[in-house]
């Protein structure tokens, strides 16, 4: 098993306390789109809540460089704790299965993320592996493709995945925090917090929606 990677401590217990949307919203304030657009999570994993860095997969047509890895190979070079991001080019067929489910738990992923169909997901559920992707499949990924990177910058649902940025995952979707970014984003999810704080109070004591739009103005990026 490789080394276990981590989220610095103070950062994941902030995110923590956050929902993947307040994390978008931060992100926003910072500049980055980071809410990955199509991966929801599978049935079974909606009460998931998985946090983790990133370790990533890209399928598409071989070429000469590309790299001779299996799943299994690229789930056993992954480190403990981090999130397998799969890049399947959101095509509507199965990229993973339950027995790839099953290598990732014993290797100590924290979950997988698929921009692309999977199966056996009755399996991911019964086993408790956080499973994300594009919907479920019974069709297996066309027989033209197979992994051409690993580890490398993959571009899912309108979003660029490094190796090594944060990913975390809830019953809303899945969000990416570049690793370059993580002290900016943080600052701003504090203020989140804050608005959505306000918003609360607000709404219990009755505010006027001018009120309310107020408060709502202070997590909106700057024009």
């Amino acid at each position: 098993m490789k080394d276990t990677v981590a989220v610095p401590r103070e950062a994941a217990e902030l995110l923590k306390r956050a929902s993947t949307g307040m994390v978008n919203d931060a992100l926003a304030l910072v500049g980055v789109n980071g809410g990955i657009r199509g991966v929801r999570p599978a049935r079974g994993s909606e009460d998931a809540r998985v946090l983790g860095r990133a370790a990533t997969v890209v399928f598409g047509p071989p070429r000469p460089d590309s790299p001779k890895l299996t799943m299994y190979e690229a789930i056993r070079e992954s480190p403990a704790g981090s999130v397998l991001v799969v890049d399947g080019k959101g095509i509507d067929a199965h990229f993973t299965g339950d027995n790839q489910g099953e290598c990732a738990k014993r290797q100590g992923l924290a979950g997988m993320v698929v921009y692309g169909g999977a199966r056996d997901i009755a399996g991911y559920r019964s086993m408790g592996m956080p499973l994300y992707c594009t919907g479920s499949a019974t069709v297996d990924k066309p027989p033209d493709i197979r992994i051409v990177g690993y580890n490398v910058p993959v571009d899912i649902g309108g979003v660029t995945v490094k190796p090594g940025d944060i990913i975390m995952a809830d019953e809303d979707g899945v969000v990416c925090v570049p690793a370059d970014a993580l002290s900016a984003t943080m600052e701003k999810l504090q203020v989140i917090f804050e608005v959505e704080e306000a918003m609360e109070k607000a709404i219990q004591q009755g505010a006027s929606a001018e009120e309310i739009k107020a408060i709502i103005a202070r997590k909106k990026p700057k024009k």
